[in-house]
C-alpha cells in the first residue's frame, strides 16, 4: 500500500504538486532539526471525542467476540485490481473463507460469521 502525502509546512501551500523529496546531507542531526521545527501538533485532542471511542469500543468488543470463536478478519488489497479482499482465518492463519466488502460490514455490524 502506498501513501502519497504532500509535505507539511514550506514557504507556499498552494505552489501546486510537491517536488520528489530529496535525501537529507550525511551527518544531519535530526534530532536538532525536530527540535527546531515550528509546526506544531499539540491541537489534537488528548482523548479521542465520545462518539469516537464509542465505536472503537464497539469495534474491540467485536474483535474479542470473533477471537472467541477462533476467528479473525484479515485484509489485504488485491494488487492487480486495487479492491479490498477480506478473509476470514483461524487463529492459525488458515483461510476459512473469503468475504465481499459489503458482507464484512454485515459481519462487523453483528452478523454471524458462517464458517
Amino acid at each position: 500500500m502506498e501513501f502519497n502525502l504532500p509535505p507539511v509546512g514550506g514557504a507556499d501551500q498552494n505552489a501546486g504538486p510537491a517536488a520528489a523529496p530529496s535525501r537529507a546531507p550525511a551527518g544531519t542531526d535530526f534530532t536538532k532539526v525536530l527540535s527546531q521545527a515550528t509546526d506544531r501538533v499539540d491541537a489534537l485532542p488528548a482523548t479521542p471525542p465520545p462518539d469516537l471511542r464509542a465505536e472503537i469500543e464497539r469495534a474491540d468488543a467485536r474483535y474479542e467476540e470473533l477471537h472467541r470463536q477462533n476467528r479473525e478478519l484479515h485484509f489485504t488489497s488485491d494488487p492487480s485490481s486495487g479492491r479490498v479482499v477480506i478473509e476470514v482465518r483461524d487463529l492459525d492463519g488458515n483461510v476459512l473463507r473469503t468475504v465481499p466488502p459489503s458482507k464484512a460490514l454485515e459481519i462487523v455490524a453483528g452478523a454471524p460469521v458462517e464458517g
